[in-house]
């Protein structure tokens, strides 16, 4: 019974290195498993950016656990390994926002209309905020704060608005670039509980009270000549991007903001070179246009790594009608459409598992929490022991 089980294990090895001899595949996994301990030796990390590496690369590996599958017809073993959840990892990185999102759902208000917003500050002040990583947090606070100046001034009423901000600390070519992507609602409650919506928002109202509110704030932060120079050679305010399409609510709604608002910092498939000692890359700038970027090892990584958060910092923040008192209360207001029951009804599905040679559903027979203390090979005979113990059962 032991050698069924290695052989679905290498089997499967097989198949990924056949894949990847037709079409150069390269991983940020990969890169890090080349080079991580060297680095280590050449350079100072944060605690957090060891701890968050190590996770990615133990991503899939015995010692964190995993549920062992039986088929009743093939008499086969499967082991499902579990992830990292590591904000690194291109794999867990796909899958964590997709779970996100389905949590997501149950904090939208159904029925509403939503617009996507991005408040970005010039790059004289990027060094700010990478020196003083609290400065994250005031950047989405104060974009929420924006938001709600501009919406009541221009509707002339005090409304409760529905916000959610996510930090972004980096662009497409991975500079440091820390800018806030924004899912308001398209207008917001008034103190009759009614929803008054926006039909008119103002560009130079919005980039100017944005670059007055941040600039004011840092005033704290950063030299008073900066503050002024900023202030000069941006006389139409600082740049926040207000996407032109209405996000409507649905599935179309939660898709948006799992894949395009939270995703890793590089896709796999944006890796073209990769030689053990330098790495290429494209991205493409808003026009669409695409460009390549190569660059050392050792800058590669650090170009990852420092996009890592400080420890328990959130990278989501809700506010108004979303932040954790107020959405409750504001959801008895709007009915409960039947796409969100649909997508909480899904998330709520058990673990289905198929077997690879005959299609047949699995049975689950044994559940491995994670282990520090033994090696992949113990566990592995470990697995064995137990399937056959069940099979004997």
């Amino acid at each position: 019974m032991s050698c069924i089980v290695l052989l679905i294990v290498k089997q499967t090895t097989r198949l990924k290195q056949k894949s990847k001899q037709d079409k150069p595949f390269y991983s940020t996994k990969e890169i890090f498993q080349d080079n991580w301990e060297d680095y280590l030796e050449n350079n100072d990390v944060r605690e957090v950016e060891k701890r968050e590496v190590e996770n990615m690369l133990s991503c899939k590996k015995l010692k964190r656990g995993c549920f062992l599958y039986f088929c009743v017809v093939c008499v086969k073993f499967v082991i499902v390994t579990f992830g990292c959840n590591s904000r690194l990892c291109s794999c867990c990185g796909k899958r964590y926002p997709d779970k996100w999102a389905d949590r997501l759902a149950k904090k939208i208000m159904p029925k509403t209309e939503h617009r996507h917003m991005v408040f970005s500050v010039p790059e004289i002040l990027w060094w700010a905020v990478r020196n003083n990583r609290s400065l994250q947090k005031v950047l989405m606070d104060v974009s929420a704060k924006t938001i709600k100046e501009c919406f009541r001034k221009t509707l002339r009423k005090d409304l409760e608005i529905g916000i959610i901000c996510v930090l972004h600390p980096f662009g497409r070519d991975l500079v440091f670039k820390p800018h806030v992507h924004v899912i308001v609602t398209n207008g917001g409650f008034a103190e009759d509980g009614k929803f008054v919506k926006l039909s008119f928002i103002s560009y130079d109202l919005i980039h100017k009270k944005w670059q007055y509110n941040i600039l004011t704030v840092l005033r704290d932060y950063i030299p008073k000549q900066i503050i002024d120079l900023c202030f000069r050679k941006y006389p139409k305010g600082f740049c926040a991007y207000i996407k032109p399409d209405k996000l409507h609510y649905g599935k179309g709604l939660i898709n948006y903001i799992g894949r395009y608002i939270r995703h890793p910092a590089i896709a796999n498939s944006r890796i073209i070179d990769y030689n053990r000692k330098g790495v290429t890359f494209y991205y493409e700038d808003h026009d669409g246009n695409k460009h390549f970027k190569t660059m050392s090892v050792f800058d590669f990584i650090s170009a990852i790594i420092q996009h890592i958060p400080e420890k328990n910092f959130r990278l989501v923040r809700y506010y108004g009608v979303y932040s954790r008192n107020n959405t409750k209360r504001f959801k008895k207001i709007v009915y409960q459409s039947v796409i969100e029951s649909k997508i909480l009804n899904k998330s709520r599905e058990r673990r289905v598992v198929y077997c690879p040679s005959c299609s047949e559903e699995m049975e689950l027979i044994a559940y491995f929490k994670r282990s520090e203390e033994h090696t992949s090979e113990l566990q592995s005979h470990s697995f064995i022991s137990y399937a056959v113990f069940c099979l004997k059962k």
